[in-house]
């Protein structure tokens, strides 16, 4: 199991990982890095090889490669996204939670604007269509097609990829559940 904290000061970032084995609860790797947050991530990427090496796990090259890309190079796009993923993963417990999820969606077509090749941020922001149109908050085809919109976009960029798979999963799932009458759902 992976555990571990990230924390921002102003241009800094500081992480702290370790890997436990979870059945008897022992730590077998552990790893503290400050560095400058224009560095993070150069940090994603070490981090993650460094895990690869410590389970002695085999990857392919395409998934080698795949670990050390970039989701993008504009550090104001990952923030927005990061902040948008908060805000999709804490909307369960905010009221209201309509608001939460519809400033993710402002914070990710921001986020897309600043970087149109952000195949991450279309992930997330289907999810949070699909969202808002699945519990109810907005059930117009509006919304659907916003999230079919988004998943297009992520498709065309990473068309191969388990997120592409993931969020048309989701998007069917979301949409079509709610179109069956209440009698008819299992």
């Amino acid at each position: 199991m992976l555990e571990g904290t990230v924390q921002r000061a102003g241009g800094r970032v500081r992480v702290n990982a370790q890997l436990i084995d979870a059945r008897t609860d022992s730590q077998l790797w552990a790893e503290r890095y400050d560095r400058d947050v224009a560095d993070v991530f150069a940090i994603e990427s070490e981090l993650a090889g460094k895990i690869v090496a410590q389970l002695q796990a085999k990857i392919s090259p395409a998934k080698k490669a795949a670990i050390e890309q970039k989701p993008t190079a504009d550090l104001a796009a990952h923030d927005l996204h990061i902040r948008a993923k908060t805000l999709i993963a804490t909307a369960v417990f905010s009221t209201p939670q309509a608001e939460s999820l519809s400033e993710a969606v402002r914070l990710l077509n921001e986020a897309i604007e600043r970087d149109p090749a952000f195949a991450l941020a279309y992930y997330q922001l289907a999810h949070t269509h699909d969202l808002l149109y699945f519990t109810g908050m907005d059930h117009t085809p509006a919304r659907l097609a916003m999230a079919d919109a988004a998943i297009q976009s992520l498709t065309r960029l990473l068309p191969n990829s388990g997120e592409a798979h993931l969020a048309l999963a989701k998007h069917l799932y979301s949409g079509l559940s709610r179109l069956r009458p209440r009698s008819e759902r299992t």
